[in-house]
């Protein structure tokens, strides 16, 4: 299994609340799968970060895909990233 660093920004849409709830239990899901490691917005609330854990990167862009966030355009500038964890857990 490997790790995967998403960034996001968010669009400009009433959406981003509606979606809220959806996407949390999103990532409650993944979570509960062992698919997400970690994930939050930015404290000036501009974007988020998220990581997941996957087989390799068409598995990780397929959870990303699966994300309301992602299905209603609520995010913009999504960037996902193999991500080689050196330093910390997990290793």
């Amino acid at each position: 299994m490997a790790h995967f660093l998403l960034t996001y920004g968010y669009n400009d849409t009433p959406l981003r609340a509606e979606r809220r709830p959806d996407h949390l239990e999103h990532l409650a899901k993944l979570k509960a799968d062992g698919a997400l490691l970690l994930a939050g917005p930015l404290a000036d609330l501009s974007g988020g970060v998220i990581v997941l854990v996957a087989d390799d990167l068409a598995a990780a862009q397929a959870l990303v895909e699966q994300d309301p966030y992602t299905r209603h355009d609520v995010t913009k500038d999504r960037q996902l990233q193999e991500w080689k964890i050196t330093v910390g857990l997990p290793a």
